[in-house]
């Protein structure tokens, strides 16, 4: 009965968050309060018992895709009001001006967290879904976070060339984060770009009629859209506030790809996709993202019927903590990784 209504918990964050701007602006203490919920979130993630997270599909579909329409919803309400919020803090005087620049830090960092997970690893599930109007959901959701070409390098970058050297999202064994970031953040474009010049047979020429079909086009169209129209509706400072918290959001995606699948290049993806933890909080919070083994295994599984998988190296602490742990301390995280692969046996 728990584990069917565990996935609730997916709400915590941007409910939270939602709240937040509803209620804003606020003072500088009142303001910090609204962070309790993240760091509960870690400290669950830290030391709660590990549980094996087992297929539960005992409800209907209709109940789990209820999930992911609510946290799409959430999504795009978080990102109004993010926008308004910005748009209308005070600035008169030097108190106003101060109390004003903490609730733009609370929102990158309150909006970015939620943006991580009710807009980008819902998006995640949708683009693999068969429905065209879920998977453009999903694009939809990305475009929230300007990272609509994800589509492209996730499906037919990471999934068809898992842990081959082309794979741009298997981070190197030793590679620091900062490098993978680097590489990461600059490559994913790239590949979607050139995949798509040659799905349409586009040469270097590319004043084609063809290149009208060239789905990044039609994504970095929507995005550019989405910045005028903010500009003209909210003002620059709520655009400013809107990249940010799409470069917070990517960075936390791009985090958990850096640790699920490091050093597992070089053949060792033969053996395993992905490095495992038994969380519950990581499991259900983040909508079955964890069980990530699973998700290679059969790409076209919902949520919460994705098969959980022992079979790889393991983490110390569920997505939340190893998400910081990786960029603040990326040295003693490497120091771990790199001692988990050379002694596991998987």
């Amino acid at each position: 009965m728990f584990s069917r209504f565990s996935y609730l918990f997916a709400f915590v964050l941007p409910i939270n968050s939602c709240l937040f701007l509803l209620g804003g602006p606020h003072t500088s203490q009142a303001a910090i309060v609204w962070t309790l919920p993240f760091w509960l979130f870690l400290l669950l993630d830290w030391q709660a018992p590990d549980l094996p997270a087992q297929t539960d599909n005992k409800m209907s579909e209709l109940y789990y895709d209820g999930i992911l329409y609510g946290l799409a919803c959430l999504q795009c309400i978080n990102i109004v009001l993010m926008l308004d919020f910005a748009a209308k803090l005070p600035w008169q005087s030097l108190g106003d001006s101060g109390n004003s620049l903490v609730n733009l830090i609370l929102v990158r960092f309150l909006v970015g967290a939620s943006s991580g997970t009710s807009g980008i690893v819902v998006a995640h599930e949708l683009i693999h879904r068969e429905s065209r109007p879920q998977r453009l959901l999903g694009h939809l959701l990305l475009c929230s976070v300007c990272y609509d070409h994800f589509v492209i390098a996730h499906q037919r970058g990471h999934h068809d060339h898992l842990g081959m050297p082309d794979d741009i999202a298997t981070a190197r064994f030793g590679e620091s984060f900062r490098a993978y970031w680097r590489r990461s953040y600059k490559g994913y474009f790239c590949y979607a770009w050139r995949s798509e010049l040659e799905r349409l047979g586009i040469d270097r020429n590319f004043w084609q009629a063809k290149l009208l079909r060239h789905r990044i086009v039609h994504g970095l169209a929507i995005e550019l859209f989405l910045l005028v129209a903010i500009l003209i509706m909210y003002g620059w400072l709520a655009v400013l506030m809107f990249l940010y918290q799409a470069f917070a959001a990517v960075r936390i995606l791009e985090a958990v790809n850096y640790f699920q699948h490091w050093g597992l290049g070089e053949g060792k993806a033969g053996n395993t996709y992905g490095w495992v933890t038994t969380s519950w909080l990581s499991r259900y919070a983040l909508i079955g993202l964890s069980n990530h083994i699973g998700h290679h295994q059969n790409a076209a599984s919902r949520y919460h019927e994705i098969a959980f998988s022992e079979r790889g190296p393991k983490m110390p602490y569920g997505y939340f903590v190893m998400n910081l742990w990786v960029k603040l301390h990326n040295a003693s995280y490497r120091k771990m990784a790199e001692k988990e692969l050379l002694n596991c046996d998987y």
